[in-house]
């Protein structure tokens, strides 16, 4: 497990904690709720038991370094499958992503929130480019790292909570200045982004704009 300084990070906004660890199949599953261990012993395949079970080890580690008590913490999920949590009548935001090796998690009691990581090693073809860039995209954003386009995306819709439901071509990248874009859904949502490298990953935050 480990805390990333987001200090480091220009232009991660505040009030945002993020962490990754190393996917295990070895880790306890004493801190899962009965709800959480009805859904991990649901999961048929181990690989996928172990990045669930990675992730809430990873979500226990970030309230750990936070003011928060974990025992009065309760992860849920959304009617849409978007998760977030509780905390004394509260209500905080997390996001969750997992790429072949790492999980990684973002927690925030004030921004709502989306992540999504990928190796900067994944390959993401032309095809796949044209299908999630709209035309005024494409000849703004063809120089861009195509791996950087598609979490930027990804961690857009997840702040939206409508997963697959979304077409990535309705989420319109803007760049602002250095890892810092904007990113608009049908002219009404708006969303900061934060894009940045590190363990050889491409990640995005995307959080709601104040």
């Amino acid at each position: 497990m480990q805390l990333i300084n987001t200090q480091q990070i220009q232009y991660w906004p505040d009030h945002v904690m993020l962490g990754y660890a190393k996917i295990q199949d070895n880790r306890s599953d004493d801190l899962l709720s009965d709800t959480e261990l009805e859904a991990y012993k649901a999961f048929q395949h181990n690989r996928r038991k172990a990045e669930f079970l990675t992730g809430r080890h990873l979500f226990r580690f970030l309230i750990s370094h936070s003011d928060i008590k974990y025992a009065n913490v309760e992860l849920l999920k959304q009617q849409q499958g978007k998760p977030y949590f509780k905390y004394e009548d509260k209500l905080a935001f997390v996001s969750f992503s997992h790429t072949k090796s790492l999980v990684f998690c973002a927690i925030s009691l004030s921004l709502d929130i989306g992540l999504d990581a990928e190796s900067c090693e994944r390959k993401v073809s032309q095809r796949v480019i044209d299908r999630i860039l709209n035309e005024e995209e494409l000849s703004q954003l063809s120089q861009i790292d195509p791996v950087k386009l598609w979490t930027i995306k990804e961690a857009a819709v997840k702040t939206l909570g409508t997963g697959l439901r979304t077409n990535l071509n309705e989420v319109k990248i803007d760049k602002k200045k250095g890892n810092q874009y904007l990113v608009r859904f049908n002219d009404e949502y708006i969303f900061e982004i934060c894009s940045f490298r590190i363990q050889n990953h491409q990640i995005a935050l995307a959080y709601q704009s104040q």
